[in-house]
């Protein structure tokens, strides 16, 4: 029996991990140069003045949220649409989520959802998720007057009308796992833009252990990242324009912005059906295609039912899928992709 397209693969080649076996070599594999190196590669390409690089995701989410004064009986306003793992960060320090809706244009959080949920708080931030590469155009979240949390893991890279991932967020986190746009193997980085976060940030900092920081191995492979990520996007991108034009002959939709001027990281292809999910999953499966629910681990899953208070964001959460999007993609898997696509039930 065939196997599907592999559904995520990690953009690193064999010759990448020449730079994981050199700082294995110079026996310093924990944090050190290669990580100062990488954080400072990183902060200049989003324009960041400084941050600090962690050993996982979970705690460049609670470090961003503590920096910016949330405690126990905080709110975290945050998309419906976000992951679950927002939920567990804010039990952990005592504060509770308040789900809004979605701007369906952009697939982002909406400014208007989020100014009705704020006038019911005295203690609030906003968490930004930018789901499948999406960037929040037309947003005004600090029009609201609360910090602004932008979590870029998926979006690293896009833009849109002169917004780009990273330029929205008082504070901005990003994860480096295996099916990111920075694959390190692990690891995330928690940045900010204004000096005045400097001290907070170091301050939170300065409370953590030396192991806490990302070891020196993964940023080798940040470093190499980084090197060829204008070539891995550039191949991305390129497969997106294909998907999505096979997608047209199909009465199905990209996910969010589904302009030809939105210049997407390419970070899978995310479409809103038209029909069942599950009829498309097993059409997919049928010719070895890879295809999957793309917020079943979202903080809605469990809110499918709610359709008066989330409207918009209702049609993804019921109905939204993607495909495979990644630069090792073979000719092969990408024909069969396109065939697929353009003929969705």
């Amino acid at each position: 029996m065939a196997q599907l397209i592999q559904f995520v693969k990690p953009t690193l080649r064999r010759k990448d991990m020449q730079a994981v076996l050199q700082t294995m070599v110079d026996e310093r594999i924990g944090p050190g140069e290669r990580k100062k190196e990488f954080l400072s590669l990183l902060c200049t390409r989003l324009d960041m003045k400084g941050g600090m690089a962690l050993r996982s995701y979970f705690q460049a989410l609670l470090a961003a949220l503590s920096v910016c004064g949330v405690h126990e009986g905080s709110a975290i306003l945050t998309s419906v649409l976000s992951p679950a793992v927002y939920g567990i960060a804010a039990r952990r320090l005592g504060a509770k989520l308040v789900l809004c809706d979605i701007n369906r244009e952009n697939g982002c959080l909406s400014t208007s959802s989020a100014l009705d949920a704020l006038s019911k708080e005295n203690d609030a931030v906003l968490l930004v998720d930018e789901p499948y590469s999406q960037i929040p155009s037309e947003e005004s979240y600090h029009s609201l007057g609360i910090p602004v949390i932008e979590d870029i893991r998926e979006s690293l890279a896009s833009s849109y009308d002169g917004l780009t991932a990273g330029s929205i967020g008082d504070i901005v986190i990003c994860a480096f796992e295996e099916q990111h746009i920075l694959s390190c193997g692990g690891g995330a980085a928690i940045l900010y833009k204004e000096e005045s976060w400097k001290k907070p940030i170091h301050d939170w900092f300065c409370g953590t252990e030396p192991w806490e920081e990302l070891p020196d191995m993964n940023a080798a492979l940040g470093i190499v990242q980084l090197s060829t990520l204008d070539a891995q996007l550039e191949r991305r991108r390129e497969l997106y324009r294909l998907f999505h034009d096979a997608l047209l002959k199909t009465d199905h939709k990209p996910f969010g912005n589904g302009s030809l001027d939105f210049d997407t990281n390419g970070w899978n292809f995310p479409v809103v059906l038209d029909s069942k999910s599950e009829d498309v999953i097993k059409f997919a499966e049928k010719y070895h295609v890879s295809c999957r629910k793309m917020f079943d681990k979202s903080l809605g899953a469990a809110v499918k039912d709610k359709h008066a208070l989330f409207p918009q964001a209702m049609p993804a959460l019921l109905r939204a899928v993607s495909f495979p999007l990644y630069p090792f993609l073979k000719g092969s898997e990408v024909d069969t992709l396109i065939k697929v696509i353009s003929h969705l039930p």
